[in-house]
């Protein structure tokens, strides 16, 4: 699952959360506030130095790849509560 990066309107607080592609936080913990979050546009990877025998390719594979997982476990879901193709 992707990374994401949300700052708070109010108290400005940084929180780095982890979450699906169709979540999104909006209501600040730290100041108790609803609607003050706004997520801060983010590199979705980053390539690692340290990590140089890994090519880029791969870690679109490896996106790709989770990406499809992900979508097949909402398709299950939905077919469990009911929805039809």
């Amino acid at each position: 699952m992707p990374k994401y990066i949300y700052r708070c309107k109010k108290c400005e607080k940084t929180l780095e959360v982890v979450h699906s592609i169709k979540e999104e936080l909006t209501d600040c913990e730290e100041c108790k506030l609803k609607g003050t979050l706004q997520r801060v546009p983010s590199m979705p990877f980053v390539i690692s130095k340290k990590n140089k025998k890994q090519k880029p390719g791969a870690l679109v594979k490896k996106h790709i790849e989770e990406a499809r997982q992900e979508m097949e476990k909402e398709k299950e879901k939905l077919k469990k509560a009911g929805y039809k193709e």
